[in-house]
């Protein structure tokens, strides 16, 4: 069970980094291509968080509490227990206060033709989602060194 934990949190991870690194490649690409494919492109990235994000962060999460749980490798006194959990509720916090409320205000500013709202709430967005990314590089390399470990 552990090692298929432990799988799934590693993929869940890079899926999670890789979305993230598409997005954060393709949004200002977008932006650049015109009004109309920015709007498409804010649609669907407004979108993936609920349907998309979160669902790879929750498994992110869950299978590294599974991990804990059941391995007997780890222990929720190891410092990259206590990161990894603190990377999960930063990134959460970050996507319900930054990121969704923000990209929906950059679909309704594309739609009203708005392109100063549009352009100075997606650069907001963006800076959650660069900070969103940093943290998550860090919970990558503190998890593959173990950082405090026990």
């Amino acid at each position: 069970m552990a090692e298929f934990l432990l799988v799934m949190h590693a993929l869940s991870a890079a899926a999670w980094i890789g979305g993230a690194l598409l997005t954060g490649f393709a949004g200002p690409r977008m932006a650049r291509a015109g009004a109309e494919p920015f709007l498409g492109w804010a649609r669907v990235a407004a979108e993936a968080g609920a349907k998309y994000f979160n669902p790879v962060g929750a498994l992110t999460a869950l299978s590294g509490i599974g991990l804990v749980l059941v391995s007997g490798q780890y222990d929720w006194g190891d410092t990259f227990v206590s990161i990894g959990l603190a990377v999960v509720v930063a990134t959460a916090v970050i996507g319900a206060v930054v990121q969704r409320p923000g990209g929906k205000k950059v679909v309704a500013a594309l739609e009203a033709a708005n392109y100063t709202e549009a352009a100075n709430e997606g650069k907001k967005v963006a800076i959650g989602g660069a900070i969103s990314m940093a943290l998550l590089i860090v919970a990558v390399i503190v998890m593959v060194l173990r950082t405090g470990s026990t």
